[in-house]
């Protein structure tokens, strides 16, 4: 990510060089939280819960954001694509009926990397995205070979 343009607001900035996007992120892949979460929508969590990532950073910084400590970066633990592969895994061993990548945009060549190497190591579980800022990132290439599902929201 030499020039990011990942998120409508293309701020360009050199996240591999280690620059901070509007985001908030560098190149780095940050989670804030990974766990079942059964409080999403009733067909995204289930019985079993939906197995929600929370990555760390978003691009609308919006004013009423019930994540902020997430949204703005703060929170967090910088991982690698291995270990985000093994978390989906993790996830699916608990029972989680999908997994639920929650403001993924920021982060999609990194995410892809890791959804193929748990696909070829078993993973079987669907995919959602809980994302305001979808456009440039489901057409995005880096996802033609896999099925996302996305659940946009509406902020005002």
């Amino acid at each position: 990510m030499k020039m990011c343009t990942l998120c409508p607001r293309n701020c360009a900035v050199d996240r591999a060089g280690g620059e901070r996007g509007i985001c908030g992120q560098t190149e780095q892949l940050k989670v804030a939280r990974a766990a079942l979460h059964y409080w999403e929508e009733p067909c995204i969590s289930g019985e079993s819960g939906s197995g929600a990532v929370f990555f760390s950073g978003c691009a609308l910084h919006c004013v009423f954001c019930q994540n902020r400590s997430i949204a703005n970066g703060t929170a967090g633990k910088e991982i690698t694509k291995e270990r985000l592969a093994e978390i989906f895994l993790e996830l699916q061993e608990k029972g989680a009926n999908n997994i639920n990548l929650v403001t993924p945009g920021h982060f999609a060549p990194q995410i892809a990397v890791a959804l193929r190497r748990a696909k070829k190591e078993g993973l079987r579980l669907p995919v959602v995205t809980i994302q305001a800022v979808m456009k440039v990132w489901i057409r995005s290439k880096v996802w033609k070979d896999l099925w996302i599902s996305t659940c946009r929201t509406l902020n005002i």
